[in-house]
């Protein structure tokens, strides 16, 4: 029939269209996973038990590349992170629970006090679903209700090979080089009212990333101090369909600096500020959709605390403000940012004599965008390291 033929065009449009747009706040009945996704922050499970605030010193979290200099021998890293998020409306809450594998890695010596490390973090996680429901207008002026479903799952990921070097006993300096990769799969569903004349439909498309960047930190430490800094510098972003390249864009820039103060033994009090060019993205989605630079700024402490046998309990803390990459819109079109604060605090040990790090974390963030949607998440990071 001619309406079915014309609907089914219309929705594989449709389909290819939401890879690269920002839904409204209220269809998509959340803040945080507007534009191409929500960003986790490439942070270890100990970084997040200090907010993000050792994140340039951190030689588990793939920020810094000089950092990976302070590993003494072979190492394996992966952790998981379950999210719980509820959101709240004038149309009522909505929870919905996300679970992420952010950060897998791994580390070894290779003499002269350089470390190479190979690893995957998650850049942009993107996972979402939105659902409306519309009339469609036939030629003899009767109308069909449709109801149709998006769904998004995928992500935008960041594989680095870095190397450490120590240079002398106060100075570290670090090189990375990135592969961006990852796919966003694209499900569009519209179901009818009246089957007898209507079939339902459905398609699902998968959209590519691949681009590179190249990244560069060093670690300058005294006796009681330890000042990090580092950069990502973004080449090109492509996103395909198969073999044919929808749009290009950069790699965002991101640089951040840390000073901790370290005069406490096997402590760490520090404070850290990030900023990522999110708009380097723009040109890769539809003209509305527009990357919002911002600030990733937090302070925390890794205390060694209390012994439990031979062990060492690690105890965190910490608070971080940001500003989310993409904005949400209103029911009226308009655009509004999107902030984040969050608190959270952690715990860390180790077991099998030293061979075997295992690190917890909790994180309680609240989101808002002034509109009458507000978003708030737990998430909990468990970290595990391997010394073979």
């Amino acid at each position: 029939m001619r309406f079915l033929s014309w609907t089914r065009r219309l929705s594989a449009l449709a389909a290819a269209a939401v890879f690269v747009c920002a839904a409204q706040a209220g269809a998509q009945a959340n803040l945080s996973t507007q534009g191409f996704g929500f960003p986790p922050g490439q942070f270890s499970t100990r970084t997040w038990g200090t907010g993000g605030a050792i994140a340039e010193l951190d030689p588990f979290s793939p920020v810094n590349p000089a950092s990976i200099a302070l590993q003494t021998s072979r190492i394996i890293t992966f952790q998981i992170e379950p999210e719980l998020r509820t959101v709240k409306s004038p149309g009522g809450s909505e929870r919905t629970t996300t679970a992420r594998y952010p950060n897998i890695s791994v580390a070894f010596p290779v003499g002269k006090g350089v470390v190479l490390g190979l690893g995957a973090s998650t850049l942009l996680d993107r996972t979402s679903t939105t659902e409306f429901n519309t009339n469609q207008v036939l030629d003899n002026a009767d109308t069909v209700p449709i109801q149709t479903r998006y769904r998004i799952d995928g992500a935008m990921s960041d594989v680095r090979l870095a190397a450490g070097w120590n240079a002398t006993r106060w100075l570290r300096l670090g090189l990375g080089a990135h592969a961006i990769t990852g796919h966003n799969l694209v499900e569009i569903g519209q179901t009818f009212d009246d089957t007898s004349q209507f079939a339902d439909f459905s398609q699902s498309i998968v959209l590519s990333f691949s681009g590179y960047a190249a990244s560069a930190g060093l670690q300058a430490a005294s006796k009681n101090w330890t000042l990090a800094l580092s950069g990502r510098f973004g080449g090109d972003l492509r996103a395909t369909i198969e073999d044919t390249t929808l749009s290009k864009a950069r790699v965002p820039l991101h640089f951040g600096g840390a000073l901790a103060y370290t005069g406490i033994a096997n402590s760490a009090i520090a404070i850290r500020t990030a900023h990522d060019s999110w708009s380097d993205l723009d040109g890769l989605g539809t003209a509305g959709l527009k990357g919002v630079d911002s600030w990733d700024s937090s302070i925390g402490a890794d205390f060694a605390g209390p012994r439990l046998g031979s062990r060492t309990i690690f105890l965190r803390t910490g608070y971080r403000i940001r500003t989310l990459p993409f904005q949400a819109f209103g029911l009226d079109g308009v655009a509004h940012d999107v902030d984040e604060n969050s608190v959270s605090g952690g715990l860390g040990t180790t077991f099998a004599n030293g061979r075997v790090l295992t690190d917890f974390a909790a994180i309680y963030a609240n989101r808002s965008a002034g509109l009458p949607v507000s978003e708030h998440a737990w998430t909990l990071s468990i970290g595990i390291s391997i010394r073979p």
